[in-house]
């Protein structure tokens, strides 16, 4: 019998559709192979250094452009890093939106690090239900109604997954 994850909230349902649990290597390979990945960098980048070196480290090894939600906008700009400043309702409402696009085209992998668990899980249920971009959850705690998550981690393997992605 295989085992699903449990999220790390009881209360964070899904429906019948779940996401799956993955690792560092497999997040790096679904960007490498995304043709317009995005990264969705949220509040807790602003008091994360941990955080904030991932999202800087994998943008610039990959190409991905940043998005700036929750406030995180001040942790780049006192850094000279460019990122572009949204509210994160407005960037899931354009990313369900079919005629929306950025500069390289129709976003089809958003990277999301650094956001709340229960106002993630909200984004991925909306995304999941109404929209056709796959969602990557790089948190250390489960989000079921992410495309793909990192299972329920301790801090020391979380930081050990950052390392990886970013390196």
């Amino acid at each position: 019998m295989i085992r699903r994850p449990i999220a790390w909230r009881p209360t964070a349902r899904t429906g019948p559709k779940q996401g799956v649990a993955v690792n560092a290597g497999t997040v790096k390979r679904i960007i490498k192979e995304a043709e317009n990945p995005i990264l969705v960098a949220g509040p807790k980048v602003r008091h994360e250094p941990a955080l904030f070196d991932a999202v800087v480290g994998i943008s610039k090894k990959y190409g991905l452009p940043i998005f700036a939600t929750g406030g995180s906008i001040k942790a780049f700009s006192e850094k000279s890093v460019s990122a572009e400043q949204v509210s994160l309702l407005h960037l899931t409402n354009l990313l369900i939106d079919p005629e929306w696009k950025t500069e390289n085209g129709r976003v089809d992998v958003a990277v999301f690090i650094g956001t709340e668990y229960a106002i993630a899980n909200n984004i991925f249920s909306t995304l999941k239900n109404w929209g056709d971009v796959k969602t990557v959850s790089v948190s250390p705690y489960f989000q079921p109604n992410a495309a793909v998550s990192f299972a329920n981690l301790n801090d020391e393997v979380f930081k050990e997954h950052l390392e990886e992605l970013k390196g």
